[in-house]
């Protein structure tokens, strides 16, 4: 071979094509079975008299693959990692790794020609079945390159980035059966890493709802199973959303094929067969194993076990320690790793600080409530209470002072019998009236916001009248019934149904209206939506006596020209201006 500058080596690349056929031979007859042949035999049907066929196949078919069942995402998963394991597979045994290390071609010429040759095995196959599409579908008269266009873009987008990916994890690895593992490990890490945190800090932090909203934005671009399925087109507008992954995946591909073009120059030979190629990476190995194997396979057993926070405590010790020998095995490919001791006791003493600044809540995270005079507006969710309809669950938010005083002396109040120790996960409080769950969210003046989840409180009878309090303020039952959301939509009332037993009687127009109007009389003057936390039955309820509304406005998204929103509200005997307009309107409807 001549020419020690070239950074592409034609024999290279013509011997991976060869030997590694099978990828690309397969892939390309699952898209010739998914596509070109699929549209001609529906061009076969048109032509025996089915009409449409053929048409009906290029509208959805195509939009099929990718939009409903995900097939392409899946199928371009495990085509990119294949086609990377191929392109890499000369670094995982020593005697090829020596064979092209003296090949009188540069360690640039050696990538691009592995790497273009697995790039062509996933995206020639693409091209070829896009091609003989077009022509079937020409044949027909039928022509859609806008479906067929989303579908290119879309896979090849999807095929370029997980094949750059793997690739780019294979240069830190020097054993073939490795690469596959840390590919499908670093596919979905951030979202495991970030559900074991939220699963940790919720058995460790009373209150403790979820991380921020950011970090779940985040955790879908950094998982791009999970990115790619969030792209959606809507074949009626034929616009893409969520479409920026089909440009910035690309982009991150081009600059992991890049990064791993540099990790190529700089490996060692040497390396083959070691789990971790690049050295600077075996202390993240080696920790990354000990941190994952504590939190994943400790919350496993404390969940199979049953255990409390103390044995959860355990478990993450035991299971963490245990995670740092096996990757110091798998490191050292021997089980004589015991004088590595000094590292196992650090992952312990890391283990043990956590455990201190949860344990003991050294970050003030569960005994925090803002002062009123801090907060701008505070969210309320949860405190259900019978009777079952539209508004028995609290869903409000409030911004007057005194409004926001009763739900942060609510707050403290639940902060104040917090379980403490082994009463962890258990009641909040004997001698419980019921048990309700309860969210809070403050947007404080400062800009921040400070959110609270309480899933399961028990009531004891100082908290049963705070929480009566915020339950039953008259904003509160507005907007917990969705008043609130129907004057923002603008909203225009259509029907209205009232139940009384066996009767059932409708109004319109002017009756509905005044209806209306009683109704939300009767809730700012504290006679309707009234009810007791907690489950209790609030006397005065007749279940079978009530009154539905249903609203309609008009929408600029999806295919309906408008939404509907229906709310159901049940009558006690005191709300008496609604049960007088339904008299007045019964007498009427029986003259």
């Amino acid at each position: 071979m001549r020419s020690g500058t070239s950074c592409f080596n034609s024999t290279v690349f013509r011997k991976q094509m060869t030997r590694f056929w099978p990828i690309w031979a397969g892939w390309l007859l699952i898209l010739l079975l998914a596509l070109p042949l699929q549209g001609f035999m529906a061009l076969q049907r048109d032509a025996q008299g089915m009409r449409d066929q053929l048409e009906q196949f290029a509208q959805s078919q195509v939009l099929y693959l990718c939009n409903n069942s995900g097939y392409m995402t899946a199928l371009a998963v495990l085509v990119g990692l294949l086609a990377a394991m191929a392109a890499c597979s000369h670094l995982y045994s020593t005697r090829s790794a020596n064979f092209m290390g003296a090949l009188p071609v540069r360690r640039e010429g050696l990538f691009l020609s592995h790497y273009l040759a697995g790039l062509v095995m996933v995206l020639g196959p693409v091209l070829i079945a896009f091609g003989l599409t077009v022509l079937v579908e020409l044949a027909g008269d039928c022509l859609m390159l806008d479906y067929l266009g989303y579908w290119l873009g879309y896979t090849c987008a999807a095929g370029f980035f997980f094949y750059s990916f793997a690739v780019f994890l294979g240069m830190f690895t020097g054993h073939l059966l490795a690469l596959p593992a840390f590919y499908l490990i670093f596919n979905v890490l951030a979202l495991a890493v970030v559900g074991m945190l939220e699963w940790v800090l919720e058995s460790f932090y009373y209150g403790f709802g979820s991380l921020p909203a950011w970090v779940h934005r985040a955790v879908t671009w950094l998982t791009p199973v999970w990115g790619f399925s969030s792209v959606w087109i809507d074949r009626t507008a034929m616009a893409v959303e969520n479409g920026s992954a089909l440009w910035a995946y690309p982009l991150v591909a081009l600059v992991l094929a890049v990064a791993a073009l540099l990790l190529y120059r700089r490996r060692n030979l040497e390396s083959a067969g070691d789990v971790v190629a690049v050295r600077v990476m075996r202390p993240v190995f080696k920790y990354g194993v000990a941190f994952c194997a504590g939190m994943f396979l400790g919350m496993a057993t404390a969940q199979m076990l049953g255990l409390a926070e103390p044995g959860l405590m355990i478990a993450i010790f035991l299971w963490g320690v245990t995670g740092y020998f096996v990757a110091q095995m798998l490191l050292d490919k021997s089980f004589r790793v015991w004088r590595r001791w000094k590292g196992a006791v650090g992952v312990a003493v890391v283990f043990a600080a956590l455990f201190a600044l949860v344990g003991f809540d050294l970050t003030g995270f569960e005994t925090r409530v803002p002062r009123t005079d801090a907060v701008a507006s505070v969210s309320v969710q949860g405190l259900s209470g019978q009777p079952w309809d539209s508004g028995s669950e609290v869903g409000a938010t409030l911004e007057d002072p005194e409004q926001i005083a009763a739900v942060i002396a609510l707050h403290q109040a639940i902060v104040d019998r917090r379980p403490t120790g082994t009463q962890r996960g258990g009641d909040s409080a004997s001698g419980n009236s019921g048990v309700t769950s309860f969210q809070v969210s403050y947007r404080l003046e400062d800009g921040s916001i400070l959110s609270r989840s309480y899933r399961s409180v028990s009531l004891d009878q100082e908290l049963l009248t705070l929480a009566g309090t915020v339950r039953n303020d008259p904003d509160v039952i507005y907007q917990s019934y969705g008043f609130d959301e129907v004057e923002r939509r603008r909203g225009v009332l259509t029907t209205t149904i009232w139940e009384n037993g066996p009767d059932t009687s409708d109004a319109y127009g002017q009756q509905a209206e005044k209806l209306l109007e009683a109704v939300l009389e009767d809730i700012g003057q504290g006679r309707l939506g009234q009810r007791v936390v907690g489950g209790a039955d609030t006397p005065g309820y007749e279940e079978y006596r009530s009154i539905q509304f249903e609203w309609r406005w008009r929408t600029d998204q999806g295919q309906a020209e408008y939404e509907y929103y229906f709310m159901e509200l049940i009558l006690p005997d005191t709300a008496t201006s609604t049960l007088a307009v339904l008299e007045e309107l019964s007498a009427g409807a029986k003259s």
